[in-house]
């Protein structure tokens, strides 16, 4: 159930930093307790009228979902996340919907309550970066969370810390938002639906990200505090570029491969 939260919050931090005709170029460094999801990952990214390509350059630790020379592609007009892999001649489908759908079954086994939301925005100024005007803030989201399997109850306090400095100097982020502006992202867990759309509002007012440093930090029922992850994320390189429909398009000819999420890991 974690891994698939943890999908959901990956696509929509990765749907909600993308524009239209544009690309730009990332590193990404995570160091997380989790065993498997610390990582390194150099990508290059294009966005045109709500498509979506991630291309995976470099991947200090490779998986099924993160692999070099692979890369992610996202069709706004079928709300469908592909992960294409170019070596295999592969591709598996991730429909949001389904996606969605399956972790308000899974919710129905694994009961998950998430109490007393925070969503806070902090300005800390303006400063430049790659010699764009950036503001400089803080954002903040706690939440209690009690999950429950069987007789089994485990508590605890979440906190996720971002530090960002963001650009408002790129326009098209309105129009990546039209492409999900209509869309129904409720999984069937009102807690887990209200705490993704106070922290999808509170994103879109930070603007496009240029540099970003998250902190995860856990709080469990004895009053015990340990970082879970640390990430930075920096743009090295952007600008803006003219993409034709086909550059978004899966490869003729490439096999469908089924996806799984494989066994949970705390």
């Amino acid at each position: 159930m974690k891994k698939i939260i943890f999908v959901i919050f990956l696509v929509f931090t990765f749907t909600a930093t993308s524009f239209a005709g544009v690309q730009w170029r990332t590193r990404t460094v995570t160091e997380a307790e989790a065993k498997g999801q610390s990582n390194t990952i150099i990508m290059q990214v294009y966005a045109s009228g709500g498509n979506v390509k991630q291309v995976f350059e470099s991947v200090d630790k490779e998986n099924d979902m993160f692999r070099k020379g692979s890369y992610w592609l996202y069709q706004a007009k079928d709300n469908i996340l592909y992960m294409v892999n170019p070596e295999e001649k592969t591709y598996s489908r991730l429909p949001m919907n389904a996606l969605i759908q399956m972790t308000g079954a899974v919710g129905k086994l694994v009961k998950i309550k998430i109490s007393n939301p925070v969503v806070k925005n902090e300005k800390l100024g303006s400063a430049p970066v790659l010699g764009y005007p950036c503001r400089h803030s803080r954002q903040l989201v706690e939440y209690d969370m009690e999950v429950k399997i069987a007789i089994i109850k485990n508590r605890s306090h979440e906190k996720i810390e971002k530090e960002v400095w963001s650009t408002p100097s790129f326009k098209g982020m309105a129009e990546m938002g039209e492409a999900f502006r209509f869309r129904d992202f409720k999984t069937g867990i009102e807690d887990l639906d209200n705490l993704i759309e106070k922290q999808m509002k509170a994103d879109a007012e930070l603007g496009f990200p240029l540099k970003m440093i998250t902190v995860n930090t856990s709080v469990n029922k004895k009053g015990k505090s340990k970082v879970t992850q640390r990430q930075t994320m920096e743009v090295l390189s952007l600008g803006s570029k003219s993409l034709h429909a086909s550059f978004f398009a899966v490869p003729s000819g490439y096999e469908e491969k089924q996806m799984g999420f494989g066994g949970e890991e705390e």
